[in-house]
């Protein structure tokens, strides 16, 4: 059985329980769920009049931007949704995509998932990821939901061939291709094929690191693996940041560990850092982006900040997304700008 050198052998005890199957051991289909339970005091999330577009990509071509970090509780998923809502709120298309088996993107957006899309994703090769897709209510903001049944896929990818290269197949499909602008992969906190189909799938990756001890050797690490990603299964990975978050600026530890992000990683280290506030667990508890949830907070200043660095456009000098004028569908083509390279 061939192999990546990055992922090691799982075990085939306490497996996880399979999505539902009939007699003759095929999945069931299963309906989506209805988002009639949303909150209704949440608004829709739309273009404010006259805001424009930042570097959208061209027709035809996402951008996969993975959120990755070994480390467990360090804001993927905060980010991821926040991320992705300020996207849509500056009019790109965007899907997330939940490869985590907790769930937690989804219900961080009030979204009750299909149980098992995401399973039938990675082991039904004539699967559609399209048909896992659900709309979180938010204008251009949509989302794929996982749940415990993609434990059981990472296990059987074990034994398939170029199973390193699944979740790439199914996202480069036209379907979702010419569908979105931006796809956003929430990762698990480890290092599993299910993280590595997510590197292989991206583009760039994004990497949030908490400023708390032990958080230089967690980047150390996943860097490491990012390396041999690219130099064994995808040549044209590269970093979109590194973004400290859950950042206290008066903590002795924060400083000390923001100062080692920015002597080791200069050339990564995003220029926004997202703080710590109680908005972002209180938006997630109502199902709303921060955008939605307290807009024109401190706390979502930082995800439009982020967002505007990531697309190429500095919140200080690039054009602010409320006032400048609408422009033609021929000047909002721009192409994203790409992710600093690998050294």
């Amino acid at each position: 059985m061939s192999g990546c050198p990055i992922i090691g052998q799982f075990g085939s005890a306490n497996r996880p329980s399979f999505p539902p199957r009939d007699d003759a051991g095929d999945l069931v289909p299963v309906p989506h769920v209805s988002l009639a339970g949303r909150l209704e005091t949440v608004r829709p999330m739309r273009r404010t009049p006259g805001q424009t577009r930042t570097n959208r990509p061209a027709v035809g071509a996402s951008v996969i931007l993975g959120i990755v970090q070994e480390k467990g509780g360090v804001g993927k998923t905060t980010t991821t949704i926040n991320l992705g809502a300020w996207f849509a709120n500056l009019g790109h298309r965007v899907l997330l995509v939940d490869l985590d088996p907790q769930g937690n993107l989804a219900r961080g957006l009030g979204v009750s998932g299909t149980p098992g899309a995401m399973y039938r994703v990675f082991r039904d090769p004539s699967y559609d990821i399209l048909e896992a897709v659900q709309s979180t209510g938010y204008d251009r903001l949509d989302v794929v939901a996982a749940d415990t049944s993609l434990e059981a896929a990472e296990i059987e990818l074990i034994s398939v061939l170029s199973r390193e290269h699944v979740l790439r197949r199914k996202l480069t499909a036209p379907s979702i291709s010419e569908r979105y602008d931006h796809i956003l992969l929430d990762c698990r906190p480890s290092v599993g094929v299910l993280t590595i189909n997510a590197m292989v799938a991206s583009d760039r990756l994004l990497v949030p690191v908490e400023t708390q001890y032990f958080a230089l050797e967690s980047v150390h690490t996943l860097m490491s693996v990012v390396q041999t990603v690219r130099e064994t299964l995808n040549p044209a990975l590269t970093i979109a940041g590194i973004v400290p978050t859950k950042h206290e600026p008066r903590v002795r530890v924060c400083q000390v560990v923001l100062k080692g992000l920015e002597e080791r990683y200069p050339s990564y280290l995003t220029r926004t850092i997202i703080r710590k506030y109680v908005a972002y667990p209180e938006a997630q508890l109502r199902g709303a982006p921060i955008h939605i949830a307290a807009p024109g907070s401190e706390a979502d200043d930082a995800y439009r900040a982020l967002a505007l660095e990531i697309l190429g456009e500095s919140p200080a000098s690039g054009p602010d997304p409320v006032k400048t004028p609408r422009r033609s569908r021929r000047d909002e083509a721009g192409v994203a700008q790409p992710g600093l390279p690998l050294e």
